[in-house]
């Protein structure tokens, strides 16, 4: 399938879902909920993300200065939010990576590296995120009904041990040498980029990431809160990674329509009604993608006007 029919199917499943989303909640209740919406919550959880967001741009700087590539951390804050900006307005839903990659690339002629850190700085956040929730599980398995805990730990380990083997170990250049993998070669890409930034700069960014992921806790938690779902705020250690895990699946436009679909399934198991649900995730994208995505809209623009300026 060419990149024109994925990006389409992309756009169908995003659309698909919502539709479906929304043909079968109750609309009553979910207007009802934003309009009931403590707005101190949701206020203190926007200011959570745009420090957030900030706050990843220096786990990045981390894994750049291991590659000997020296960029002010305003810069990479910069790129962060233009990269939020057009993962709105491209219509691929990678439009923000791709544009992060190209400008650093520019800035400072190392491409493959951009490349390269911008992947790693993902994939590590991602799995700081399930090495907390198995951290957590013990404490707070007892919140899920049924045998849910047990596959939030078959999930945690999954991806632990999964993202450990990926980026830590030679595995898969050496199976590849066995036995053709599908995407080997850019799974031996990555490892050569993790590799390449050692053990130390990993640990910081890692560290960096614990603290982005504790404020994404909260973020999540506070959203649902002013929504009226109150939950223990345990639950959300161990909700929030599979969250963040749906929108890296590559099958939609941002992970729109597929995290609704998540949340609505992963609160359903908690009682809380799928139109309630489907207002939490809802916000959460607000705030996650429109919110800081006009920031960076804002903030590329004028930077863009500066340098036209000193161009003159």
């Amino acid at each position: 399938m060419n990149k024109k029919w994925f990006n389409i199917l992309k756009i169908v499943v995003s659309t698909g879902l919502l539709v479906y989303l929304f043909l079968t909640v109750d609309l009553g209740t979910f207007w009802a909920t934003l309009r009931q919406a403590r707005w101190e919550y949701l206020v203190l959880a926007g200011a959570l993300m745009l420090l957030g967001t900030a706050l990843r741009a220096l786990r990045w700087q981390v894994l750049l200065e291991a590659q000997a590539i020296h960029v002010p951390l305003r810069r990479l804050v910069e790129l962060y939010f233009a990269g939020a900006f057009f993962n709105i307005t491209l219509p691929t839903g990678l439009g923000g990576d791709a544009v992060k990659m190209m400008e650093l690339g520019r800035t400072t002629g190392k491409v493959p590296e951009a490349i390269g850190t911008t992947l790693v700085d993902r994939a590590i956040g991602l799995w700081t995120l399930f090495v907390m929730a198995l951290a957590a599980l013990p404490f707070s398995y007892h919140l899920l009904p049924g045998d849910n805990g047990l596959y939030v730990l078959l999930l945690s380990v999954a991806a632990v041990v999964g993202g450990w083997v990926v980026m830590g170990t030679p595995l898969i250049p050496w199976l590849g040498s066995k036995i053709r993998l599908p995407g080997q070669e850019s799974l031996e890409r990555f490892y050569r980029s993790v590799s390449s930034l050692g053990y130390p700069a990993l640990g910081k960014a890692c560290l960096v990431s614990l603290v982005f992921n504790i404020m994404l806790v909260l973020f999540n938690g506070l959203i649902a809160t002013g929504l009226g779902v109150n939950l223990p705020w345990g639950i959300w250690l161990l909700f929030t990674p599979i969250i963040s895990l749906s929108l890296a699946l590559p099958i939609s436009i941002g992970g729109l329509g597929v995290r609704e679909q998540t949340v609505t399934i992963l609160l359903g198991t908690m009682g809380v009604s799928a139109s309630t649900s489907l207002a939490v995730s809802l916000m959460i994208y607000f705030l996650t993608n429109i919110v800081v995505g006009l920031v960076g809209g804002v903030w590329y623009g004028l930077e863009g006007a500066r340098e036209l300026a000193r161009s003159q």
